[in-house]
């Protein structure tokens, strides 16, 4: 089964949600939420009828559909393990994902073993809603 968010299943998974993610910024903070979050920020940055309206430090806001979705990031520090790290059981009713280790690709950059990445996304939100945020100093 294949998951494509079109604008319309994007606005009604938001609508029914309106955050999704870190728990800091509203959402579960379960692991499903972080997959969709990344794969919500994958889809606003790959497809071509996505526009970047804001983009700061911490966060960016795409328009996708006629709505606008704020996508929100924080530092997420790599963690050094010491020995060997034991590998999870798996049952048969679930699935590997391979998680990335950022902490080399860090270190040859020079950073001090963070990256930003997008931890939550909110919305739907109009034109209007963006407006009046950023009017009051809320984005």
């Amino acid at each position: 089964m294949t998951l494509k968010l079109d604008p319309r299943l994007l606005y009604e998974i938001m609508s029914e949600f309106h955050t999704l993610g870190d728990e800091e910024y509203g959402g579960q903070g379960t692991f499903q939420e972080a997959i969709l979050v990344g794969y919500i920020y994958g889809l606003l940055t790959e497809n071509p009828m996505s526009q970047l309206t804001m983009d700061s430090s911490d966060r960016k806001v795409y328009r996708y559909g006629g709505y606008s979705y704020i996508i929100w990031f924080d530092e997420v520090y790599a963690k050094e393990t010491e020995g060997d790290v034991e590998e999870p059981h798996f049952s048969q009713d679930t699935f590997e994902v391979r998680i990335e280790d950022f902490s080399e690709d860090l270190e040859e950059e020079g950073h001090e073993e963070s990256v930003l990445l997008p931890v939550a996304v909110e919305g739907p939100y109009s034109e209007e809603d963006i407006q009046e945020f950023l009017s009051n100093g809320d984005l």
